[in-house]
């Protein structure tokens, strides 16, 4: 094997089906908590000492949380630093400036069971966290969106509630109507998010709905329109391409492009995205040809990690062999190939097969219609031989 070309595995079933494992998770965590810190200056209410006999014991558990958030400590850590700070607290306050600091406590608890993979103790503390918001506040008030934000995404990964994840999103979006133009940018992260998320779980009208209004809305970002139209296009021509109609996709993956090149370098991460997706699209509709600029531009500007997994762009899943099927076999190939300056492939062979004679040649034709982004030397890009491959293949 070349020094530096690692190996990917594609684990086959009966049906050709890629199953991801854990390590692929695609799940975004960021706050919206510290965006509406960020934007507006608002903030949950500090949490100060309870004015009852354990004043010492949260005011310690209080600095010990705050302290490990600040050098960004693993979930693992903050979590009982977290519990430390609710249990601290009054078990049913009444006093609404007591209700808020439950509130905060309850949110703080919630997200560090989210990210520990707890998450039905984490909805419960989130709805805990919305409940006294509003019994504090009233029903639409900022602090409300923290919590219904990261219900409505537990509503959606982990209850595959569209309805119910819908709800909570106009309830965010109509709380953050009521901030006028402070809050637009805060908008335009939440239909961009659920755009992206109902367009994954395959509710495409949904997502269709969502992407209107970030093109409705375009205007009010000023010079970075185009920016957020490039989002837009780029998520229509995902829901085309869930639908399998990669000639509408390719139109709208193109758009996408053209209207981020307006303002962002063809370098920029968000280009790059798209013209893999562009890659995707056109091999599916077997213009070949047409894609080669888009893989060498990704391996211009995004060159693979030498002493990494060397990955193919767009990968084939091979046809379960009948024969293994008729023998409920299943087993491994390992083969080699050269990736062409061009990102296709050439000379490949088998190194190994586990056990050999049944899917060797599943997996040489799968190999030869993948396509990856080609490495550069001195500017240009070049032949890269014996990069290896793995493909697992699984019967269910």
């Amino acid at each position: 094997m070349q020094s530096g070309v690692g190996t990917d595995s594609a684990v086959i079933s009966k049906h050709g089906r890629c199953r991801r494992g854990a390590g692929g998770s695609w799940r975004r965590h960021v706050s919206a908590f510290l965006i509406l810190t960020a934007l507006l200056g608002w903030a949950i209410p500090v949490l100060e000492a309870a004015p009852a006999a354990s004043a010492q014991d949260f005011a310690t558990a209080w600095k010990a949380y705050r302290a490990a958030v600040r050098r960004k400590a693993p979930a693992s850590e903050l979590l009982p630093l977290a519990q430390a700070v609710y249990d601290a607290l009054p078990a049913d306050p009444q006093d609404p400036k007591m209700q808020k600091r439950k509130a905060a406590a309850a949110f703080n608890l919630g997200a560090a069971l989210r990210d520990v993979g707890r998450p039905e103790q984490a909805y419960r503390r989130f709805k805990e966290s919305l409940s006294r918001f509003e019994k504090a506040l009233g029903k639409n008030a900022l602090a409300l969106v923290d919590p219904l934000w990261e219900l409505a995404r537990l509503d959606l990964e982990e209850k595959d509630r569209a309805v119910g994840t819908q709800k909570r999103v106009d309830r965010i979006d109509a709380i953050l109507a009521g901030g006028k133009e402070e809050t637009i940018a805060l908008r335009v992260a939440l239909h961009d998010e659920w755009a992206t998320s109902f367009a994954r779980y395959g509710y495409l009208e949904r997502a269709l709905a969502h992407v209107s209004w970030l093109e409705e809305n375009a205007f009010r970002l000023g010079e970075q329109a185009p920016v957020l139209l490039g989002k837009a296009a780029f998520l229509r021509g995902k829901v085309a391409a869930a639908r399998g109609e990669y000639r509408r996709a390719v139109k709208y993956y193109k758009q996408a492009r053209d209207q981020y090149l307006t303002r962002i370098p063809a370098h920029d991460r968000r280009v790059l995205i798209v013209d893999q997706f562009l890659v995707v699209a056109l091999e599916r509709m077997g213009r070949t040809k047409e894609a080669t600029p888009f893989c060498q531009e990704i391996g211009r500007y995004r060159p693979s990690d030498p002493n990494g997994d060397y990955m193919p762009l767009y990968r084939v899943m091979p046809d379960y062999p009948e024969k293994a099927i008729n023998a409920r076999v299943s087993g491994t190939v390992l083969i080699s190939l050269t990736v062409t300056a061009d990102g296709r492939t050439k000379d490949i062979r088998v190194v190994k097969a586990q056990p050999a004679g049944y899917f060797e040649d599943a997996a040489l034709a799968a190999a030869r219609q993948f396509r990856y982004a080609p490495r550069f030397k001195d500017g240009h890009p070049v032949d890269t031989p014996d990069v290896r491959y793995l493909f697992k293949f699984t019967l269910e």
